[in-house]
C-alpha cells in the first residue's frame, strides 16, 4: 500500500503538534518510511477529540497521526493532561497550588480489509524485572491473555497469535530490551469510541487554531498495539523498540493472512 504523499507545505500548516513532528523526524532517522497526516483526517482520531489541552482543563486528545509504509499502518499520538491541587503530577509543575502533568502514549494501528472480522483478541506482556543498584534488566516475560483471532474451537486452525509471537526468537530478543522502557505492551481488537460519518464533510471545532471542514478517512484499523503512558522524552522509541513493534505487527499480519478465508464475513446474498 503506497503512502499518501502530502506536500511539506500542507503538513506544515495542518499538523499543529510539535511532538508529532518530532516523532516523525525521529522515525525517519531510524529508517522507517512514513508520512505525517494532516490533523483530523483519520477516523480513530475522534476516539479522543482534538484539543490543545491548554489551560487548567484535564483530558486526553489525539495530537497527530503518522502513516507508515509497513506492517504498522498508522501511529496515533495521544496527549493526556492531569490537573491536581497541591499534588505532584508526573511531567508537571507547581504554581498557584495547582500541578499540571502531561503524559504521552503511542497507538499503533493495523488495518485489514473491511470484510475481515477479528477477535476476541486481547493480551499483553507480563514482565519480570531484576532491579539493580544502578541498572535494571528484564529477566523474562510472557504473553498473557486471549490470543485467538477466531471463535473456532481450539486446535481447528492456527489462529493463536501468541503462539506465533512466542515462536519468533528475534522478537524475544528485541522485547527483552524494549520492555525496560515500555513496561507493558498490549495487543487487542480495536473498538472505535466514536461514530464517524464518512459520507460528508463536517465542521470540526476545538480550542486550537484548527477550525475547518475535515473529511473523515476510513482507516480500516482493526488491531491496536500500545503500551503505557510516558513522559514526552520517553515516547521516542529507540531502534530495537521500534523493531519489536514492527515484528509484532508482522507476525499478526502474517497470521491473519493465513486465516483470511476464516475471517472474511460471509456474503449477505448467500
Amino acid at each position: 500500500m503506497a503512502v499518501i504523499d502530502y506536500s511539506d507545505n500542507l503538513v506544515a500548516t495542518s499538523v499543529e503538534e510539535k511532538v508529532a513532528k518530532k516523532l516523525y523526524k525521529h522515525l525517519i532517522s531510524l529508517g522507517l518510511e512514513c508520512r505525517l497526516v494532516p490533523d483530523g483526517t483519520m477516523d480513530f482520531e475522534y476516539d479522543y477529540p482534538r484539543s490543545s489541552l491548554n489551560g487548567p482543563t484535564p483530558g486526553i486528545a489525539s495530537r497527530g497521526v503518522i502513516k507508515t509504509n509497513g506492517d504498522i499502518d498508522y501511529i496515533d499520538v495521544l496527549k493526556r493532561k492531569t490537573v491536581t491541587k497541591s499534588e505532584f503530577a508526573p511531567g508537571g509543575f507547581y504554581g498557584m497550588g495547582i500541578a499540571e502533568g502531561t503524559m504521552w502514549k503511542l497507538r499503533f494501528f493495523l488495518s485489514f480489509p473491511s470484510e475481515y472480522v477479528l477477535g476476541p483478541l486481547n493480551f499483553g506482556t507480563l514482565t519480570k524485572v531484576l532491579k539493580g543498584r544502578f541498572h535494571s534488566k528484564i529477566d523474562d516475560f510472557l504473553w498473557s491473555g486471549y490470543g485467538k483471532l477466531t471463535t473456532l474451537p481450539p486446535g481447528l486452525v492456527a489462529d493463536d497469535v501468541i503462539i506465533a509471537l512466542d515462536g519468533d526468537k528475534k522478537l524475544h530478543e528485541l522485547m527483552m530490551h524494549a520492555l525496560l522502557k515500555e513496561n507493558t505492551i498490549t495487543v487487542s481488537v480495536y473498538s472505535p469510541k466514536a461514530k464517524v460519518n464518512y459520507e460528508i464533510s463536517q465542521i470540526v471545532k476545538d480550542d486550537s487554531y484548527w477550525y475547518k471542514y475535515k473529511p473523515k478517512k476510513e482507516s480500516h484499523a482493526k488491531i491496536l498495539i500500545t503500551s503505557e503512558w510516558k513522559t514526552q522524552k520517553d515516547i521516542l522509541p529507540d531502534s530495537e523498540t521500534l523493531q519489536a513493534y514492527l515484528r509484532i505487527a508482522s507476525n499478526i499480519k502474517s497470521t491473519v493472512e493465513k486465516l483470511r478465508y476464516h475471517l472474511a464475513k460471509p456474503n449477505s446474498s448467500n
